[in-house]
């Protein structure tokens, strides 16, 4: 087990103030307060969250906040600042809110009455537990750890496995670890001191719940960090035309000397050195890359199923990244989106739309053709529109880049729940361009542990629910090697409970005989499968329901 620091609880009442880099276009400072910031570190990345919005940024330097690799031993940054945003039409006017090097969020949940909950309340904090945390000598650490286990808010909406299946936290008998290091916050955006601050929009009314997840593995998994945003809008505002965008300021070591690209198919944007050698990492400097790996959700078709909320929602479809751009510090062709004006507001929701910052649209230069997707050409092989050795005659110096995946549009009226999930990840390989290669091998392989756009055939037999029957979690899970799958049927039914991979090949059969009424359990031994992401689906009678368990060794 890795080693651990505990930031106190102090920050999230500390008056923290913003003088960013000077080569960030920050503007003004601004004071915030009750901003709590936290930080995961179980596997190779050490990366700090904010409950306003922030990621990525080290509040005590003021700086790079995505350290790799080392985990809590980091001492490379790789990322300057990242964080979700959104924009959309209300009422004819553009409006953008979340976070970029300013943060449109606040402490706490919105009540029921509209209001904003009061964001000084100390439960407003950064959750952080560790699967395992019993086990640490005692200390302050320790404490934290068993302070935020008992304390986890659920309540509020924080996820946990439901061990017992009462629906009530219950420390002791339920868990909280989604990873093996999980953190969980929630805010909103009702603060216009804030909103306004950000890009020159009011508030939309808008709940974020934030989670953040990592594993203590190696390969793929022991590089990454999975963040899901769940959006509710508990307004009176519908928005149109909405996207979700995850922006990113990646500065790999030396931020100076950086380009970007981004692979359409994968959902991925990234970020890899420009140049051979790197004034931090050295020579192979490794590449980092942002990805959707699964999107909000629209309407689809008969045939069509998205996952959402953990389990598949038939007629639905997961939006995949609808456009990717780039801009450059610095460039009056490229430009930053001006922060605290409502220009800026129009420049930020056309960058997330795939257009330039004034509309145009952006051009691929090889082909004269407009693009949604910025820069998609393939460094490795060395075809179509991309930074570097001839794949943009005459185009920018390495330099300073900011990029955005987004995916959109959809309406969210009152009430409305979207998702999105992120994975923020790194790879290295023997040389500049390789490392693009090893950051897309990692890319399939975290997007078969998540399963949101790798399944066929399993998701198609989606949910089709009968009252009294139930096919709950599997736990633990993720799990190593043996797992327990709970099932309840109201009355006597021939029952098959079945495994599948990410394919969608059926691999096991746990159950296929006449049960009576009553609640069972069945094990799950994994001992001869791979890692991955795995799929258990019930049928009875006229129901079936699929859940995902991942194995983890």
């Amino acid at each position: 087990m890795r080693s651990f620091i505990y930031i106190p609880l102090i920050l999230a009442a500390a008056v923290i103030a913003y003088g960013f880099n000077s080569s960030k276009n920050t503007k003004a400072a601004k004071v915030l307060t009750n901003d709590h910031y936290n930080f995961v570190s179980v596997n190779e990345i050490m990366m700090y969250i904010s409950n306003n919005g922030d990621g990525s940024h080290d509040p005590n330097t003021d700086s790079q906040g995505l350290y790799w690799p080392g985990g809590i031993n980091a001492t490379k940054a790789a990322v300057f600042e990242d964080g979700l945003i959104w924009g959309g039409v209300v009422n004819g006017d553009t409006m953008v809110g979340g976070s970029t090097y300013r943060h449109g969020l606040q402490a706490g949940v919105i009540l029921s009455n509209g209001a904003a909950d009061d964001p000084n309340l100390p439960k407003y904090r950064v959750y952080k537990v560790l699967d395992g945390w019993e086990n640490l000598p005692p200390g302050p650490e320790r404490d934290q750890y068993e302070m935020d286990y008992n304390e986890w808010p659920a309540e509020d909406g924080a996820p946990f496995n439901d061990i017992n299946h009462d629906g009530i936290y219950t420390p002791g008998i339920d868990n909280p670890y989604i990873g093996d290091e999980t953190m969980w916050c929630v805010s909103n955006d009702l603060d216009p001191s804030r909103t306004t601050f950000l890009y020159g929009s009011m508030p939309m009314g808008l709940e974020v719940q934030t989670l953040v997840y990592a594993f203590n593995q190696s390969g793929s998994l022991g590089n990454t960090v999975f963040k899901k945003y769940k959006i509710i809008n508990k307004g009176q505002k519908t928005i149109e035309d909405m996207r979700l965008a995850y922006f990113e300021d990646d500065d790999l070591g030396d931020g100076n000397d950086d380009y970007s690209g981004c692979d359409i198919g994968l959902n991925l944007g990234y970020t890899h050195n420009g140049t051979a050698n790197d004034l931090i990492y050295g020579s192979a400097p490794p590449a980092v890359g942002h990805m959707f790996v699964q999107g909000p959700i629209v309407p689809g078709g008969p045939s069509d199923s998205a996952y959402f909320n953990d389990e598949w929602r038939p007629g639905f479809r997961n939006l995949p990244m609808t456009s990717f751009i780039f801009y450059i510090n610095g460039s009056s062709i490229y430009q930053d989106p001006t922060l605290g004006d409502p220009q800026g507001g129009k420049a930020m929701y056309n960058y997330m739309t795939g257009k330039n910052w004034d509309g145009s649209q952006y051009i691929d230069p090889n082909t004269g053709e407009p693009t949604l997707f910025a820069l998609s050409g393939d460094p490795v092989a060395q075809t179509g529109w991309r930074e570097g050795s001839g794949g943009w005659i005459g185009g920018p110096y390495p330099g300073d880049r900011r990029s955005i995946i987004s995916a959109g549009p959809f309406t969210m009226a009152p009430g409305d729940t979207q998702e999105v999930v992120a994975a923020i990840f790194l790879a290295q390989g023997t040389s500049t361009i390789q490392s693009v290669a090893a950051l897309k091998e990692s890319a399939l392989e975290i997007q078969n542990y998540y399963g949101a756009y790798t399944i066929t055939g399993v998701k198609d037999a989606a949910d089709n629910k009968d009252e009294g029957f139930e096919l709950m979690q599997n736990y633990p899970n993720p799990f190593n090697p043996i797992t327990n799958i709970v099932y309840k049927i109201p009355k006597s039914s021939l029952v098959t409970l079945k495994i599948y991979d990410v394919l969608g090949n059926e691999v096991a059969t746990l159950v296929n005989e006449e049960k009576p009424a009553g609640f069972f359990s069945v094990k799950f031994d994994g001992s001869s499968f791979p890692s991955g992401v795995y799929f258990y689906k019930i049928s009875a009678g006229n129901y079936s329901d699929v859940k995902k368990l991942i194995l983890l060794k």
